[in-house]
């Protein structure tokens, strides 16, 4: 009886990581500066880097077989024809059109953005050329701008746009952080499952109907 407890408890914390697991926030973060790109995958409270990769020190390779010349490559096998791909009907495929459109939109609207961070600095030494491009720039990202807000949730914003005319070129920076949570999105892929796999069935019934 005790082992069983044992069991039962071990599968019940077993659950309980999980479930927490699916309640850490996953997603990446993105900079871009004068010191290149910087990519971060992020888990909870804990970070990866991944851009710009660290190279481990390369140890020297010894040569397992010195009298086989390296010149020498294995033959080529010939490629294998490739099978002939065959498309669906486009007609069975049209109900899931709308469910796959509400779907992506549910998925945009669990993103979070938590950061969002654009400088611009234009750069030119001509004062009229650099005001033409200072106001086409205002102009971009009030377009933008409003159609970010509607795609995500922006926590965190400040985009700015600057002019130097001692700077030879234009410089950007962006720093940009985007997490979503697995449960919500768990909950989303299982409701339109469900109503994917309704169309599905729908589908089969009206073909042995039909037959």
């Amino acid at each position: 009886m005790n082992v069983l407890l044992v069991i039962l408890y071990i599968l019940l914390g077993i659950l309980g990581l999980l479930f927490l697991a699916l309640l850490l926030p996953v997603g990446v973060r993105l900079r871009y500066s004068a010191e290149g790109f910087l990519l971060k995958l992020i888990l909870g409270p804990v970070r990866w880097q991944l851009l710009p990769e660290k190279h481990p020190e390369k140890k020297k390779k010894t040569d397992p077989n010195p009298g086989k010349s390296k010149t020498d490559k294995p033959k080529m096998q010939p490629k294998e024809k490739q099978e002939e791909r065959r498309g669906g009907s486009l007609r069975m495929l049209l109900p899931y059109a709308p469910l796959g459109w509400k779907f992506l939109g549910d998925v945009r609207r669990s993103i979070l953005m938590r950061r969002l961070e654009l400088l611009v600095n234009l750069g030119g030494d001509d004062p009229c050329d650099l005001a033409i491009v200072y106001g086409n720039a205002c102009g971009v990202l009030e377009a933008v701008m409003p159609m970010m807000h509607n795609a995500f949730r922006i926590r965190k914003e400040n985009v700015q746009v600057f002019c130097d005319f001692s700077a030879e070129s234009t410089e950007v920076y962006v720093d940009a952080e985007i997490v979503v949570c697995p449960a919500r999105l768990l909950l989303i892929m299982i409701r339109y499952g469900w109503r994917a796999l309704k169309i599905y069935r729908q589908q089969n019934e009206k073909g042995g109907a039909e037959v």
